[in-house]
């Protein structure tokens, strides 16, 4: 996720007014959005829980037998030893700018009720843990491996299911492919749901430490879509469940787990996209397609494509299509009328009539999200990115040095140069890429905290992304 404090907007529009080149133009659009809204993906509820109550006692009698065989501790009591970091993670290569949203929490409301720990209604009837759905296209992003599912904190595997079903889209018997660590503390943490044939070839009794891969998320088991089941045992039964968020109506444990506790809501830009053709979200179990293009007919029209997180009513989402020299072609905006967990917005706008490598750069609530896009590569002499080409920055914004990452690339030496948003060159460098990989960091200490366009070039070849410098 590239995420930034809001520096201020209006400081960078007078300094892209002082472009008064003929080449490139600059225009307010007016707001004509043609499509979007909710998010078209459904999420457990209490007619289809995640985990049944026979599938508990099932779990139960096989941690059990291996805590019997292993000789592990089973008590149980909470300690600082038991931090928790987040469970998933892009995969690498993989570089929306974020993927996931959390769709339900743990159920606090002990009768028919519904209550999470924030005392708001994230969750459904019954729910024990954290369900973190992966969003946009999550077929799509199962299909090709993009989210891993990683420890979590340092333990021992002590129950592991794989070769499950993983494309269920309502309540049934299956098993689902999964995971369970039990910590140093003799606390357990069960990861659900995770794609077929994904879970790692560990085998119980072998330890992992944070950050390990444990699987992909997937749709195994008694699930709606794609998304991983995070739950936490303070000992060896679900009885001992423990609800990791700290929050007013946190009655099973009170205190966090998590090393760093996200906020209640994540307001951020998921992904955007630029397309000839509108996507398709088919609905479960169908994969999506993104249909997401990067070269574009000068003069012609593209739609243009955003994807939000915990959307509210009243915000802004600015949006604008900037030029090669880093001026703005066109600006626009998204004002929200109503609050969504996860939701997208597509307008049909029309292109520059200059060949060049183009920005479509979108900002909401302080984070920042863009995707490269080309007009006339024939004119460039430059081929079409595809979607496995790409280039990752990071940190984004960055401190005192960024490192550039990517697979899929062509072989070659490519040059790296580093722009202010007044077209200035303030950095070059240069990278050789082999087995189609690259990896390298840059040194940018000695430059003012703003806004800058990384470009990594080669003959064939043109990738830009912007990068924050804090």
């Amino acid at each position: 996720m590239k995420t930034t404090v809001n520096f201020g907007r209006a400081f960078i529009l007078i300094v892209v007014a002082f472009f008064n080149a003929t080449v490139y133009g600059q225009s307010v659009a007016p707001i004509d959005e043609e499509g979007g809204g909710n998010y078209p993906a459904t999420y457990n509820d209490a007619k289809t829980p995640c985990i049944s109550p026979l599938q508990y006692e099932m779990i139960e009698k096989n941690i059990k037998d291996k805590n019997e065989k292993l000789k592990l501790k089973t008590g149980g009591q909470r300690t600082t030893s038991t931090a928790f970091e987040w469970p998933l993670q892009m995969a690498p290569g993989f570089n929306d700018c974020n993927y996931y949203l959390i769709s339900n929490y743990v159920d606090e409301d002990a009768t028919t009720g519904i209550k999470d720990y924030n005392c708001g209604s994230v969750t459904y009837d019954g729910h024990r843990g954290t369900d973190i759905a992966i969003n946009p296209f999550p077929f799509y992003k199962m299909d090709n491996n993009s989210i891993d599912v990683v420890a979590a904190a340092p333990g021992t595997i002590i129950a592991k299911q794989d070769g499950h079903y993983d494309r269920n889209c309502a309540m049934n018997s299956d098993t689902a492919n999964y995971i369970v660590v039990q910590h140093a503390d003799g606390s357990e943490a069960l990861y659900w749901h995770m794609k077929k044939y994904s879970v790692t070839a560990k085998t119980v009794g072998e330890t992992v430490a944070t950050g390990d891969f444990l699987g992909v998320v997937g749709s195994s088991g008694s699930s709606t879509g794609p998304h991983m089941h995070f739950e936490i045992w303070a000992n060896s039964s679900s009885s001992s469940l423990r609800d990791p968020w700290a929050g007013t109506c946190n009655a099973l444990g009170g205190t966090s787990w998590w090393a760093r506790q996200k906020p209640y809501t994540e307001p951020a830009v998921l992904r955007v996209q630029v397309n000839s053709v509108l996507a398709v979200f088919p609905g479960c179990p169908t994969t999506e397609s993104p249909n997401e293009d990067s070269c574009f007919n000068s003069g012609g029209t593209a739609k243009f494509y955003l994807f939000l997180r915990n959307e509210s009513a009243g915000d802004t989402v600015y949006e604008r299509i900037i030029n090669p020299d880093g001026s703005t072609f066109l600006s626009w905006t998204h004002n929200s009328t109503t609050s969504y967990l996860g939701s997208y917005w597509y307008t049909t706008k029309t292109l520059p009539s200059t060949p060049g490598v183009y920005l479509y750069d979108v900002e909401y609530k302080g984070t920042i999200c863009t995707k490269t896009f080309m007009v006339d590569c024939a004119a460039l002499g430059l081929p079409a990115m595809s979607g496995s080409m790409g280039i990752s920055v990071f940190p984004n914004p960055a401190g005192n040095e960024i490192t550039l990452a990517g697979e899929g690339l062509e072989n070659g030496l490519y040059s790296i140069s580093l722009k202010n948003l007044i077209g200035q060159i303030v950095t070059t460098t240069s990278l050789s890429v082999q087995n189609n990989t690259a990896q390298k960091s840059i040194d940018i200490s000695g430059l003012p905290a703003g806004v800058y366009l990384l470009t990594m070039q080669s003959c064939n070849t043109r990738i830009v992304r912007k990068v924050v410098k804090q």
